[in-house]
């Protein structure tokens, strides 16, 4: 069963870095959304939105990788470890520079401790999931 979900959960993060990176590489108003869903203020000046395409890129490239690793989390499982360790650091960065990002987009203390905790339980989540599946199925995950 832990494999099925663990399954499950891949292709949910691998659909959402695919709609996420390829909106950031194609609609101005759909990166916006995603701007405002974090709680972001922008100053959306030509040399933000162009740096924000090489970021799409990334995440439509994590998107690939997690479609991987979603068909065949036993043999892709170093995947599933850099997907652990992304969502570990993406949380670690909430904390770290908290500051900056309330500075740099005006993204409230709080609603920056509740995206921390989303990626924080996002690494849980997917590590308990991973450990678990491994275990049931009797692969290694590393």
């Amino acid at each position: 069963m832990s494999y099925q979900i663990l399954k499950a959960y891949l292709w949910f993060i691998a659909a959402f870095h695919l709609v996420v990176g390829i909106a950031v590489n194609v609609s101005a108003s759909l990166t916006q959304a995603i701007a405002r869903g974090y709680g972001a203020t922008v100053d959306w000046t030509p040399q933000f939105t162009y740096i924000l395409h090489p970021l799409g890129a990334f995440m439509i490239a994590l998107g690939v990788l997690a479609i991987a690793a979603a068909r065949d989390p036993r043999r892709y499982s170093a995947v599933i470890g850099g997907f652990v360790l992304l969502f570990a650091i993406r949380a670690l960065h909430r904390v770290v520079f908290g500051d900056a990002v309330t500075s740099a987009f005006g993204i409230a203390p709080s609603r920056n401790m509740i995206n921390f905790a989303i990626f924080a339980l996002q690494a849980v989540l997917l590590f308990v999931l991973w450990r678990a599946a491994m275990r049931d199925t009797g692969a290694s995950a590393a």
